[in-house]
């Protein structure tokens, strides 16, 4: 006989053979989730029927492969940022962060602006690595005093999440004034 101890995921199923051999097969019970559960140690115990009765024990571990059953999810829904106009060319403005629960390609998570007017595409850039967000020429209050991005991040296996990104633009005294 068979006795199967360790986890409530796995049940044992005996299936006898056409020489009346039995065959102890493992049967998943419940749903796996490695975000859970990335292994499940069992015992799988065999008595024989002899008086006194012998046993062997086999120990099984299980180890749950991962799936692209998460999505990424930014830190935030949206994000803010107020900047002066004179911040220099080249400076990190903001930086987004999405996290993924699932592993390797599946977690990997990649940024991409995915509503964006022309004006601002000249101005900024987004790094599709590490979500930040950069100044690529002067800002001119006078210009323009607000900026709406949507970025996008997305994860190996075609999983997404947005969110917006508002950079306000605040006046600096850098225009003497005309006498007319």
């Amino acid at each position: 006989s068979y006795e199967l101890s360790g986890d409530e995921h796995f049940s044992l199923a005996v299936q006898t053979g056409p020489g009346g051999d039995q065959r102890p097969e493992l049967v998943l019970a419940k749903a796996l989730d490695r975000e859970e559960a990335a292994f499940h140690e069992l015992v799988l115990r065999a008595s024989d029927g002899g008086d006194p009765a012998r046993t062997g024990t086999a120990r099984i571990r299980v180890t749950v492969l991962d799936a692209n059953d998460n999505a990424p999810v930014f830190s935030q829904a949206e994000y803010t940022v107020r900047v002066p106009e004179d911040v220099p060319v080249g400076s990190v403005l903001v930086t987004v962060t999405a996290t993924d629960a699932d592993e390797g390609l599946n977690g990997l998570v990649k940024y991409t602006l995915k509503k964006i007017t022309e004006r601002a595409s000249n101005v900024f850039n987004l790094h599709s690595e590490t979500g930040a967000i950069t100044l690529l020429r002067s800002l001119d209050y006078e210009e323009g005093d607000s900026y709406d991005l949507e970025v996008q991040a997305r994860d190996g296996g075609q999983l997404f999440d947005t969110t917006k990104v508002r950079i306000a633009v605040t006046d600096i005294n850098d225009n003497r004034p005309e006498i007319l």
